[in-house]
């Protein structure tokens, strides 16, 4: 599948032009990442936003006891790394490969400005990541409801 087949089967454009959707394909790349590969870390730079193409992803938060806790796994489809389109741009979580894991990148810095640009574009996709944090925000709140049970 090209960089433009995944963009258009998994991000939520259906009306965004073809031209739209080709110009994030142009800076956006195939990466392949080993099982157990760490693919994000919190309080870092958030450069990428990544789409699970194939394989798993766990995201994982940092407890006080210095162990890290998964609440949620990624899989083909869904987002990562949503922070790099919310400022201040820094990760939040620990995202780790479960399994051998093929992501597409996407150039952050490059779809900050294209959304600013193309805004139906840029609410589509805002739209997205607001249903993904949503969703990140359930599973944290389930596991912290399992705690106290």
């Amino acid at each position: 599948m090209t960089n433009f087949e995944i963009l258009r089967k998994y991000v939520d454009a259906a009306d965004v032009s073809d031209a739209t959707i080709e110009k994030v394909a142009e800076f956006s790349q195939i990466r392949k990442f080993a099982a157990g590969e760490t693919l994000v870390r919190g309080n870092r730079p958030a450069d990428s936003l990544f789409i699970v193409v194939e394989g798993q992803v766990d995201i994982q938060v940092l407890l006080k006891t210095g162990k890290r806790q998964t609440f949620d796994t990624l899989a083909p489809g869904d987002f990562l790394n949503w922070a790099a389109l919310v400022k201040p741009y820094t990760t939040n979580l620990i995202g780790v490969c479960r399994a051998e894991t093929k992501m597409l990148a996407i150039n952050a810095e490059k779809l900050r400005a294209l959304c600013e640009e193309d805004t139906l574009f840029g609410y589509r996709l805002v739209s997205q990541m607001a249903r993904v944090i949503r969703r990140r925000l359930q599973a944290s709140r389930k596991q912290v409801v399992d705690l106290d049970a």
